[in-house]
């Protein structure tokens, strides 16, 4: 506890009874008092970053993947950068740190606000995770994006799509398949963008952090993110001679594979074997009188 950022309303003998703005909360959430509605789902986004690497760990007592730990790793590393280097630097108070003084931070009834909480504001560490969570998921998401497959044939096999949505199920904020299709990947981005997205908002809401600190918050966790995937994704192809491999006396297997995908076809509208193509092959974008017939001209796509 720097004594830069203790409050004016905490002292050893209160503790954090002494608070006027409401009720600390584990993880440093703050209640406020009267709260509403939105105090409320702001508290339940709060934990969120939290709640995400337990679950990933309880994934990772069940898979023992490296999938799973790369998150925890990464946890770990926004969590002592922030703590241990960042916030000492900014050294930063936390929103009513100053007291209810003229001029002073109040809710949107006037009355004065603020955080219950004692540590130093600057950078929101729930930010970092929040922002650093959602970029991996984007960035592990893109590399593997495939088209659809009704843009390639008309086949639809509904036993593959319910073994697909099944394959999708996986609480680690990475991609959970090799490849993914542009369906899927919207799915899977969007339900981590619902659940991670308004956390820096969230934390503004109940008085924890100021617009700046989440902002930094958030920052830094698409920066840790950037060079985090770099790393993880230099050591997935280094090793991707490993992938399915146990290690470690067994305790660990490498579930984090590398991209890998092969192009099957067949002659359209025959019921042929599918075969990998052997051919050279490339996608390209057609001009718009071209989509109903499928295909360009050679002077068009070139």
């Amino acid at each position: 506890m720097r004594e830069e950022c203790i409050p004016w309303w905490y002292n050893a003998t209160v503790g954090f009874e002494g608070c006027p703005y409401g009720r600390r909360l584990p993880g440093d959430v703050t209640l406020p008092n009267d709260a509403r509605f939105i105090d409320w789902v702001a508290v339940v986004y709060s934990y969120i970053p939290f709640v995400v690497p337990v679950l990933v760990f309880a994934e990772l007592l069940c898979t023992r993947g490296t999938r799973q730990l790369s998150v925890l790793l990464f946890t770990g590393m926004t969590t002592l950068m922030n703590e241990l280097l960042v916030k000492p630097f900014f050294a930063t108070a936390r929103p009513g740190a100053f007291g209810p003084a003229p001029g002073a931070l109040t809710d949107s009834f006037g009355q004065p606000a603020g955080s219950c909480n004692t540590t130093c504001g600057m950078p929101s560490s729930h930010s970092t995770m929040a922002i650093g969570f959602l970029m991996l998921t984007m960035f592990d998401g893109i590399i593997r994006l495939k088209p659809d497959s009704n843009v390639l044939t008309q086949d639809k096999d509904e036993v593959e799509m319910q073994q697909r949505l099944k394959e999708m199920i996986s609480v680690t904020p990475l991609a959970p398949k090799r490849v993914m299709s542009n369906t899927e990947f919207l799915g899977f981005y969007f339900t981590w963008q619902l659940l991670l997205g308004p956390v820096p908002l969230m934390r503004v809401v109940l008085h924890d952090h100021t617009a700046a600190q989440v902002c930094l918050g958030g920052m830094l966790g698409a920066v840790y993110a950037v060079l985090w995937f770099r790393f993880t994704i230099y050591m997935i192809n280094r090793y991707k001679h490993k992938v399915g491999h146990r290690f470690f006396c067994g305790l660990l297997k490498h579930n984090y594979a590398p991209v890998a995908m092969r192009v099957m076809a067949r002659p359209s509208g025959q019921d042929g074997t599918w075969q990998e193509l052997q051919w050279d092959a490339k996608i390209e974008e057609v001009e718009a009188e071209n989509v109903e017939t499928g295909a360009a001209s050679s002077e068009e796509t070139e």
